[in-house]
């Protein structure tokens, strides 16, 4: 983009764009089937299991899924049913599978700092440590840990959907991402498109009637000094962001120290370090499940 004026204008029109629902792509089927089930209070494991197993690709993903070795289990899963009731339990497997349901239909390049493999493995990644420390959580508790292991999924939801939408300024700026790794990507955003990712993905989210606490965390994680409702949410996913360590994957709060982010959670550092390290060990089995997911 060659000047301040061509960037103003981008930035105006995909606002616009995000704006209106009708520009936007809808929610895949099979999201919006496990969205209604995540919203009645008498939905149970075997409808869910039910709309898994409609989709080949979906019910393959989750029994990999349930054979990661942290779980414990590994080949001895040999069904969807077994993965669901087995493994994962309901709210892990129904939030899992609307994470990988919902991005289904959106197409980005799968190579690259930002290509769809490497944005999949470390949203697994940071899924699974939200929801591990969830457990460890003495203050300010969660009221739904499902809700954090979601939003660890699509807190960066919004590359995905720039990609689609902007194929030609996404593929600059995974490149320039690629030159520059040690660069914060949304200050790089901001100086050539003007928007972030966080950004465009609350305005879709937000669209497809995704739980607020869901929207909150991919407008605000980048943000763990933000108060507003559900900052619980937001402080655990930039915690764990923090944890991970992704070049580039910096937040805006350099005077908060990870430490007292911890501290506010009520996880000791001990505990913090222990499930980094349990999930961490899952880190190539998450990038083989990822470049399934681009297959």
């Amino acid at each position: 983009m060659s000047n301040q004026h061509d960037k103003q204008e981008f930035s105006t029109k995909l606002r616009q764009t995000l704006q209106q629902a009708a520009l936007l792509p809808t929610l895949p089927e099979t999201a919006r089937k496990i969205l209604e089930l995540r919203n009645r209070p008498d939905a149970n494991i075997e409808q869910l299991v039910e709309i898994i197993e409609e989709d080949p690709a979906l019910a393959a993903f989750v029994m990999k899924y349930a054979r990661l070795a942290i779980f414990g289990y590994s080949d001895r899963i040999t069904s969807v049913q077994h993965a669901v009731s087995l493994v994962l339990g309901y709210t892990t497997a129904l939030n899992v599978t609307m994470g990988v349901a919902t991005a289904g239909q959106l197409k980005i390049p799968n190579h690259g700092p930002l290509g769809l493999i490497r944005v999949w493995s470390d949203a697994l990644e940071c899924a699974l440590l939200c929801r591990e420390l969830c457990k460890h959580m003495t203050k300010n508790k969660i009221s739904d840990s499902g809700l954090a292991y979601l939003g660890g999924l699509l807190h960066n939801f919004g590359y995905m959907i720039f990609g689609h939408l902007c194929p030609k300024e996404f593929a600059s700026l995974n490149e320039l991402v690629a030159n520059y790794p040690k660069h914060d990507i949304r200050a790089l955003e901001m100086q050539r498109f003007g928007i972030t990712h966080d950004t465009i993905g609350m305005y879709l989210l937000k669209a497809w009637n995704l739980p607020e606490e869901i929207t909150v965390i991919v407008a605000e994680h980048h943000f763990p000094d933000y108060a507003g409702e559900h900052a619980v949410y937001v402080k655990l996913v930039a915690t764990a962001n923090r944890l991970l360590q992704k070049d580039g994957m910096l937040d805006a709060c350099p005077y908060v120290e990870t430490g007292a982010l911890l501290e506010e959670l009520g996880i000791s550092q001990l505990e913090a370090e222990t499930v980094l390290q349990q999930v961490q060990a899952c880190q190539s089995e998450f990038n083989t499940l990822a470049q399934e997911l681009a297959a």
